[in-house]
């Protein structure tokens, strides 16, 4: 009898292990929430609203020189002439074009301030806020690492380069200084057309890809997700 119950203990005793092995084998995993489309896209749209505007009422207050003064008077005849239907379309996108250039060499103070903001937003804030510009706080999503590490600068620049047109900018920037009216204008279409292509890339990589990474996530290994939101996932560990 006493053989039996020690039998029975010894059962009793090496299923509770069993248990406590099959549970100890079971590991929570805390997973983030990523971003929807639609929060992506309309912050991306609000965030470039919002840091235009300040750009604008920052380099309103930087004097210009005469001749930028004039380029502008000019510009805003050529569009009024337009609206007036004294010149054609094709004349007015020509002119539009000729003065932007002349503008652009008469203004490069503005252009660098104008960069200056944008690394200032897109990429310091950040950092700083949890991953957030003011337009991702209002969706309430942010940029985060793939890995769970710390954003660095490195990670917001680069990926600000690809996605907000900084890296554009600068090139531009410096090849006025060496390119003549026909080259930069031939040139800075180009770019702006594959400005447009990466763009058109990362939304539909975002949108229809189980990662919702765009391509400047995938080059600097992060990922966007609902700020404070987490689920969590039980893995069996083998």
């Amino acid at each position: 009898m006493k053989k039996k119950e020690k039998v029975m203990d010894a059962e009793v005793v090496k299923a509770e292990n069993n248990s406590k092995k099959k549970k100890s084998s079971l590991k929570k995993e805390s997973t983030e929430i990523k971003a929807f489309f639609s929060q992506r896209l309309l912050a991306f749209l609000l965030d470039a609203i919002i840091v235009s505007l300040i750009a604008s009422f920052i380099t309103a207050l930087i004097p210009i020189n005469d001749t930028a003064a004039k380029l502008y008077g000019e510009q805003t005849t050529i569009m009024e002439n337009y609206l007036n239907q004294e010149i054609s379309m094709e004349d007015y996108v020509n002119q539009m074009v000729d003065i932007s250039y002349d503008i652009s060499r008469q203004t490069v103070v503005l252009t660098i301030v104008n960069i200056v903001i944008y690394l200032i937003y897109y990429v310091i804030i950040p950092v700083y806020q949890n991953g957030q510009t003011l337009a991702k706080k209002l969706f309430k999503i942010r940029v985060k690492k793939c890995d769970d590490s710390p954003l660095s600068m490195n990670d917001m620049l680069f990926r600000s380069m690809i996605n907000n047109s900084i890296f554009y900018n600068i090139i531009c920037l410096c090849l006025i200084f060496f390119l003549n009216k026909t080259t930069y204008l031939s040139v800075n279409t180009f770019l702006s057309i594959l400005q447009y292509g990466v763009l058109i890339i990362s939304a539909l990589m975002i949108g229809f890809t189980k990662s919702k990474q765009g391509l400047h996530d995938k080059l600097v290994g992060t990922e966007v997700v609902l700020a404070n939101t987490r689920k969590e996932e039980i893995v069996c560990e083998n």
